[in-house]
């Protein structure tokens, strides 16, 4: 690869989006002879994944590169990459991007582990040797900078009516009220908030040594970009540590925590339903940016059978906490949300982090006041299955334990005749699912309110546009400090 075509293009990159451009592919020769299929290979099998439903909506396929794959945090860098080995890390990312994707549909697609592993190491000869051909031209490095940020999750085409300026005051006040109800729930005692039925305190069973946790995440061999690495069970310890007390009321006609599965149908196709015989919460470890910070974050994933689902509804509800941390590793702030954007919810751990005032009112909410507590328990109303309070734990309750596994187990959920089906669809969204929501809400340009959503295909909010997954989502409550503010206490 000529770097120094790569250096003078990083350093004047357009900023124009979407480009209708096609790649500029050369023609393998020499050393690159083995690569004159690759492209062809790609094609040939994303057709069958295609065919078969399986296509893994998670990473966006950057267009024109079938062995790149992007997000928002990553997408985030593309004017800042600089030196060859950011460039490469970047590059590299989204290669491996790519080769995740690929295992769960692999997988879904029915293949045995042979052949998984044949095209393993087809694609990942392919990705690797395509990157270093094409990207030897400037232009492909530019058309991948000009497309490779993930669309939004809003439709565009809906905004485009003309509704959406009209009924925004409607909307406004209605999340205004909807807030003020929220404000005086958290405020109410807890015993209301829980209502009737054998309250139920979950905690985490641990499995993992903490002493597996480095001192600080810059510790933990950052790579180019900056981000931490760690062993596996080094981020599930983390997770454990971070993991939050639920508290519930059980009793008859409540949601229930459980976990998703697949089930028989008279009709063939499977049914998704919740298992709540097993407690399991799903986590998933995922980073952020802050001023020039890299932050930690880890998502929880609670599930939850409905007893109010309409006919033909999967009885299927979900709630999604996140834990922010410092480098020391300590949680800075909280957030939660529902499984289908609504009720995204900001919790202050620490008065050294200045809290944003809400734009017009309405983002970013903060449901209570005061700090919540580092080690958290969360007051889950009995019906809807929504947060209604950030507490510290009541010790006078006997715990019952809920496990921890690997959000990535539900790409590969398996089915009751054998084989796997991803929980979400190829667009996110985890067909048959629908949670109450406004339907006036679809003029904002939320396709589908009320639909259950992957976490980075999840937008949260009916007025402006915001995604769960922004790379500077922490920027939306708190205003950036210097690393040694942030540190203190």
């Amino acid at each position: 690869m000529r770097i120094r075509h790569l250096l003078l293009f990083t350093a004047a990159a357009s900023l124009v989006i979407g480009c209708a451009r096609a790649p500029k592919l050369a023609e393998p020769s020499g050393f690159f002879i083995a690569l004159k299929t690759c492209r062809a290979r790609y094609a040939e099998i994303d057709a069958r994944i295609d065919a078969a439903g399986v296509r893994d909506g998670v990473f966006y396929r950057v267009p024109g590169f079938p062995y790149l794959r992007s997000d928002r945090l990553l997408a985030s860098f593309r004017d800042e990459v600089k030196t060859v080995d950011e460039v490469g890390a970047w590059l590299r990312r989204m290669r491996e991007f790519d080769q995740e994707a690929r295992e769960f549909e692999y997988e879904n697609l029915g293949l045995s582990s042979q052949e998984r592993a044949i095209l393993r190491g087809e694609f990942l000869n392919c990705g690797r040797g395509l990157a270093a051909l094409e990207f030897d031209d400037p232009d492909n490095f530019k058309l991948v900078h000009d497309t490779m940020v993930p669309p939004d999750a809003y439709s565009a085409g809906t905004r485009a009516l003309g509704l959406y300026p009209l009924l925004l005051p409607l909307q406004r006040a209605s999340l205004r009220a909807h807030e003020d109800e929220v404000r005086r729930e958290f405020a109410s005692p807890r015993a209301e908030r829980l209502g009737p039925g054998t309250p139920l305190r979950w905690q985490v069973q641990p499995v993992e040594d903490v002493s597996l946790i480095p001192a600080k995440a810059s510790d933990a061999y950052p790579d180019e970009l900056g981000f931490p690495g760690l062993v596996d069970s080094a981020w599930r310890a983390i997770a454990e540590v971070n993991a939050p007390e639920l508290l519930m009321a059980q009793g008859d006609g409540v949601r229930q925590l459980g976990t998703p599965v697949w089930q028989a149908n008279g009709s063939g196709a499977p049914r998704l339903d919740i298992d709540t015989r097993q407690h399991t919460v799903h986590y998933q470890i995922g980073f952020t940016r802050f001023g020039t910070q890299r932050l930690i974050q880890v998502n929880y994933f609670l599930w939850f059978r409905t007893a109010d689902a309409l006919p033909g509804d999967a009885p299927v509800d979900s709630l999604i906490w996140r834990v922010t941390l410092d480098n020391e590793l300590r949680p800075i702030a909280y957030d939660s949300v529902r499984g289908s954007g609504r009720e995204h919810f900001w919790f202050a751990i620490r008065d050294d982090l200045r809290r944003r005032e809400a734009a017009d009112g309405l983002m970013p909410f903060f449901p209570q006041q005061p700090l919540a507590p580092a080690e958290p328990s969360l007051i889950l109303d009995r019906v809807s299955g929504g947060l209604r309070g950030v507490t510290t734990a009541d010790a006078s309750l006997q715990a019952q334990r809920y496990t921890l596994a690997r959000f990535e187990d539900l790409y590969r959920l398996p089915l009751p005749g054998g084989g796997t089906r991803n929980l979400f669809g190829a667009d996110g969204t985890i067909a048959g699912t629908r949670t109450p929501a406004p339907e006036w809400h679809a003029v904002s340009g939320v396709p589908k309110p009320g639909v259950l959503r992957h976490f980075m295909r999840l937008p949260v909010s009916y007025v402006g546009e915001q995604h769960f997954d922004d790379a500077y989502v922490l920027e939306q409550a708190f205003a950036a400090q210097a690393p040694a503010v942030i540190g203190s206490r």
